[in-house]
């Protein structure tokens, strides 16, 4: 029973992050998302649009990208951590198990923020419609 339901998972899994690789285009450059998602913000706060590089929606665009930016290096480094604990296993079982708990503990958390970011990005362009600001 733990066969099967291991390879369904597997194949979910690797079927989601495929469909991420093949279309790039969905999601676009993240700065210039943030950018546009706050346009309207930054219209109501700063009328005259004087709006200098430190204003306060640039500047939180700009912490949201280097946190999502931080994020995926810790990804990235989580996985190599556990595809070198399995290179180096030698077939220790303890060893492999605690590889595999690693990888799919960063694979779940990178799943959390892509979709967490996915949802911000709907439910804020969902509001500017509803409120009719054109951004």
């Amino acid at each position: 029973m733990k066969k099967p339901l291991l390879i369904f998972f597997s194949l979910i899994t690797l079927t989601t992050f495929l469909s991420l690789t093949m279309a790039p285009p969905a999601f676009g450059d993240v700065e210039d998302d943030i950018r546009d998602q706050l346009k309207p913000i930054e219209d109501v706060y700063n009328p005259q649009g004087d709006v200098s590089p430190a204003s306060f929606s640039k500047t939180i665009a700009e912490l949201i990208k280097v946190a999502l930016q931080f994020l995926g290096i810790i990804f990235l480094v989580l996985i190599l951590y556990a595809g070198f604990l399995w290179l180096t296993s030698a077939g220790n079982e303890d060893k492999i198990s605690k590889a595999k708990k690693i990888m799919a503990a960063a694979i779940i958390g990178s799943a959390i923020i892509l979709t967490a970011y996915i949802i911000t990005s709907f439910v804020l362009n969902q509001l500017l419609e509803a409120t009719g600001v054109a951004y």
